[in-house]
């Protein structure tokens, strides 16, 4: 980018082995950490093409780069500093609102205005952090206290999850493949899928108050489930001679997130449309590449 522009716009420019670098000095005193109660009166960027990337101070790194191509040199790049920061403090208090409402305490450093939460499902310990613009992913992941090296970089919606044990559910679900869940024994066949008095532990053993679905839809059959009320169905799938566990909850409308695990961990983990999902039974025999007649769906598992 041309030098005198970033001038025009009020930054000190230096420039060295190729490198540009810019600092803007902010005199309206609205950039204010709310946490430090200071005020941030000097922002630092490099220019990298046509846009500015924000490398200090500490509350500003990772925020969404300048695009400069949208700039003309009458631009107040002050206001649009402010609004960045002000973008990030309304993410940053609405992920911690909605981490509370699942039951994780959010955390936050005062300086770099880091929001992070610790989870748990056993052995694996989860670090999830948000973005700058509100997007969670793991940050790190410990498995009986050694970090994995290989931790999943999906970025996945906090609104997704009902409570805590969904979304370590979830977590548990992306590591699998290295930590397989222990499924317990085949129970005895006695009635279809099952709906769990927990939803959120969508792949784990169901308790003594699980009932059949089917006797959920015996009773409430002709009634209507609002648009956003929870939905969460488990059930043990025998394919052949190998025993799953499969699993679905309602994101919204008729869009669910399912998923599908064996004796060595996730076989299959996405979302799908009610309309387009064929039925326990049909969806283990497509996948599983197995005639429907060798799929048994069986009931959730007691004690």
């Amino acid at each position: 980018m041309d030098r005198a522009f970033l001038e025009q716009l009020g930054l000190e420019v230096t420039e060295a082995d190729g490198i540009i670098e810019a600092e803007l000095t902010l005199t309206g005193g609205q950039a204010f950490n709310p946490l430090t109660r200071t005020v941030i009166d000097r922002i630092s960027f490099t220019s990298m093409g046509d846009r500015l990337l924000y490398v200090g101070p500490p509350e500003f790194v990772g925020a969404t780069p300048i695009n400069l191509a949208f700039l003309t040199p009458g631009t107040r790049l002050e206001d649009l500093v402010v609004q960045t920061l002000n973008e990030q403090l309304f993410q940053l208090e609405r992920r911690s609102n909605e981490l509370t409402s699942l039951g994780i305490s959010p955390r936050v450093d005062p300086f770099t205005l880091q929001l992070t939460a610790e989870l748990e499902k056993a052995p694996l310990k989860f670090t999830i952090g948000a973005s700058r613009s509100g997007q969670f992913r793991i940050l790190r992941t410990l498995n009986d206290g050694a970090e994995l090296t290989n931790a999943a970089q999906q970025v996945f919606e906090l609104s997704e999850f009902f409570n805590r044990g969904a979304l370590e559910a979830f977590l548990f679900a992306l590591y699998s493949d290295i930590v397989p869940e222990v499924l317990p024994p085949a129970p005895e066949p006695v009635g279809a899928a099952t709906i769990t008095k927990t939803p959120s532990n969508l792949v784990n053993q169901s308790d003594d108050s699980a009932l059949p679905f089917r006797e959920i839809f015996s009773a409430f059959g002709d009634a209507l489930l609002p648009p956003r009320s929870p939905l969460e169905v488990v059930a043990e799938v025998k394919a052949g001679d190998q025993l799953l566990r499969f699993a679905a909850a309602r994101v919204q409308g008729k869009t669910f997130r399912g998923l599908l695990a064996g004796a060595s961990g996730k076989i299959w983990a996405e979302r799908f449309e009610l309309d387009e999902f064929p039925g326990i039974r049909g969806f283990v025999a497509e996948l599983m590449k197995v005639p429907i007649d060798d799929v048994e769906v069986i009931s959730g598992t007691n004690g």
